[in-house]
């Protein structure tokens, strides 16, 4: 459940990498305690839930126009994964580094 959790809360924040919003993942990576680390957290699952409410479905899809491109939103990490999230973050530093690495990858 943990690798999945991660590579979920990674594609939500790829998202954001794919936009060259890179301060979520930036502020992950560069995070000495929790806090700031839970904070891009909690600002890019509020981005995503608003681009959410934006959103058009299309083909079982919720897409979004953004800076004239037509973009398809990634799944919002489920409460467990967020959960699981937050617990990796707070007790195991170096995971938020992980965490912002997987983001970036392709």
């Amino acid at each position: 459940m943990e690798e999945d959790c991660m590579e979920q809360v990674a594609n939500m924040l790829r998202f954001f990498v794919r936009m060259r919003n890179y301060g979520y993942v930036d502020r992950m990576a560069n995070a000495l305690t929790p806090d700031p680390a839970e904070a891009a957290l909690v600002e890019a699952y509020r981005h995503l839930r608003s681009l959410y409410d934006s959103s058009k479905e299309e083909g079982g899809l919720r897409k979004v126009e953004v800076d004239g491109k037509i973009l398809t939103l990634p799944k919002i990490p489920d409460q467990e994964c967020t959960k699981k999230i937050l617990e990796i973050i707070r007790k195991n530093p170096p995971e938020r580094k992980t965490l912002a690495l997987m983001a970036l990858s392709f």
